[in-house]
């Protein structure tokens, strides 16, 4: 048992002075996790969740080196909503989808060269941004990709975009 015990102490001291030595050897990356709290501001007969009427969730980026990018999904729900009790109801089936804006940031700078493209990929759709009703559903699976090279901005650190959707329909359910 001490035979063992010193043959391991022995190895991975040894290990460690042979890092040391090849420290000038070593490959670094950043593994970077950020988080954005998504929110939702109610009308009076309507309110956009996440999926089964929880929180918005964070999609993540698959960005490369020239500042093209695919994404995952991110799920939004149009639900019904009572502002006097503050109920979340059931998705409403007739609700209709617009894309209103957009934003791309690469290294915490705006880049004006991304063409987003944004893709509901429950319905097959995508989106043209400012046109009203091209979705109806309570229901959206939502990505983004740009496959323009961006080069008005250093393609470094953190890439995020920020999408703002807006869901309505006129008679509750």
């Amino acid at each position: 048992m001490k035979l063992n015990t010193f043959f391991l102490v022995s190895a991975t001291a040894m290990t460690m002075v042979s890092g040391a030595a090849n420290a000038a050897d070593e490959a670094l990356a950043d593994a970077i996790w950020s988080g954005v709290v998504g929110g939702s501001v109610p009308s009076s007969n309507l309110i956009i969740t996440g999926e089964s009427g929880g929180d918005i969730q964070q999609g993540t980026l698959y960005v490369n080196q020239d500042g093209t990018f695919t994404s995952s999904n991110v799920v939004l729900e149009a639900r019904d909503y009572n502002p006097e009790t503050q109920e979340v109801g059931l998705r409403q089936p007739e609700a209709t989808w617009t894309y209103v804006t957009s934003q791309v940031l690469v290294g915490n700078q705006v880049t004006q060269e991304a063409v987003l493209e944004l893709t509901d990929n429950a319905s097959s759709q995508t989106f043209t941004q400012g046109t009203s009703g091209q979705v109806t559903g309570g229901y959206l699976q939502l990505s983004v990709t740009n496959n323009t090279e961006i080069t008005d901005v250093p393609v470094e650190g953190e890439a995020q975009v920020i999408v703002q959707m807006a869901a309505s329909y006129v008679e509750a359910l």
